[in-house]
């Protein structure tokens, strides 16, 4: 059940990092059309929305990828505290255990 769970999670947050991806590439489209046509040599630096839309980028790439990478820290950090305390209780058991 939690297996299922997980993986429909994971599903919902590709999905999100798909249309976020997605809702950005339109206007960055369009400004990088306006950029080729005006004839602007360096679009980012002589266009305020270049700098915003590459700003933009950075700014979804982090809301995404952070939140991944701390769970993935934060969990990886409770199983090995969880198998330790589970290693510790065995060889507790173990000791007090007449042989």
């Amino acid at each position: 059940m939690q297996r299922a769970l997980m993986h429909h999670y994971a599903n919902q947050l590709i999905d999100l990092l798909l249309v976020l991806v997605a809702a950005w590439m339109v206007p960055a489209g369009i400004f990088f059309i306006y950029a080729y046509f005006a004839g602007l040599k360096y679009p980012v630096g002589e266009s305020v929305v270049g700098r915003l839309l590459v700003i933009s980028f950075f700014l979804i790439t982090a809301s995404i990828w952070l939140p991944i990478v701390a769970s993935a820290l934060a969990l990886s950090l409770i199983g090995y505290l969880w198998s330790r305390i589970r290693a510790n209780q065995r060889s507790s058991l173990d000791e007090t255990q007449p042989g």
